[in-house]
């Protein structure tokens, strides 16, 4: 990923450029490669810029004598574009603005620095990173199921993310010996281990290739986790495990 500063000289430096940006993606429609008709006469819109608070903004134009309705180059989008009950843009931020935010949500930056760094309120920043978190869970939903095949199988496996200890010093899980509770609050009983147990979240993956695919998981039990592969892997898939 490109440092914010490549970023903002590259992607965000104006909105025209952004607007390519967002085309070249197929996040935005482009008028070279589809029809956009306009909403009032039906004709095929134009792309045309217009001078908003001295910058110039792309805009699409209807070319229609006594028409020449202009509408947001997102007008219609599901992420950039949102309207009231008059189907108005209600969003006030740029197509820069938002980029810049989406930016610092794809490095995992935190709310706070975020607000420093954009300028952005509170609010913003928090409606901005829900939306994106929409977007990826909606991804996650369409992604098709995994065929496992006997070059390229299904590889799955769980994992325990424990405490770590520092130093080598304080709480130790040592081989197999631990409690029979799974309470993360048993006293470990014998002369290695000692203090109380470290416990973490157990996770399940799938791995095919680069595909790669992670589940929390409370159990690792058969009916916790023959639904996951039947969801997620297809039908007379191969599938390895240990």
């Amino acid at each position: 990923m490109q440092s914010h500063v490549e970023f903002v000289k590259t992607v965000i430096c104006s909105e025209e450029i952004a607007v390519q940006y967002l085309r070249e993606r197929n996040l935005l429609d482009d008028p070279e490669e589809a029809v956009i008709n306009c909403d009032k006469c039906g004709s095929v819109m134009q792309n045309k810029r217009r001078l908003i608070r001295g910058n110039s903004v792309p805009v699409m134009r209807c070319p229609r004598k006594g028409c020449q309705v202009m509408r947001s180059v997102r007008h219609g989008n599901s992420l950039f574009h949102y309207s009231d009950l008059n189907n108005k843009m209600k969003c006030k931020l740029s197509l820069c603005q938002i980029l810049d935010v989406v930016y610092f949500f794809l490095c995992e930056t935190h709310i706070k620095y975020a607000e420093t760094i954009t300028g952005r309120s509170h609010s913003a920043i928090v409606d901005w990173y829900n939306m994106c978190r929409e977007v990826c869970t909606k991804v996650i939903e369409k992604k098709s199921q995994m065929l496992g095949t006997a070059e390229e199988p299904i590889q799955i496996d769980e994992a325990r993310f424990a405490g770590k200890r520092k130093y080598n010093r304080g709480r130790l899980l040592q081989g197999n010996r631990t409690p029979q509770s799974e309470d993360s609050d048993v006293l470990l009983e014998n002369n290695r281990n000692h203090g109380r147990r470290i416990d973490g979240p157990w996770v399940f993956g799938l791995k095919q290739g680069l595909d790669c695919r992670y589940f929390y998981v409370n159990r690792r039990d058969k009916e916790t986790l023959v639904p996951i592969i039947t969801r997620e892997c297809a039908q007379g898939s191969v599938i390895h495990s240990d």
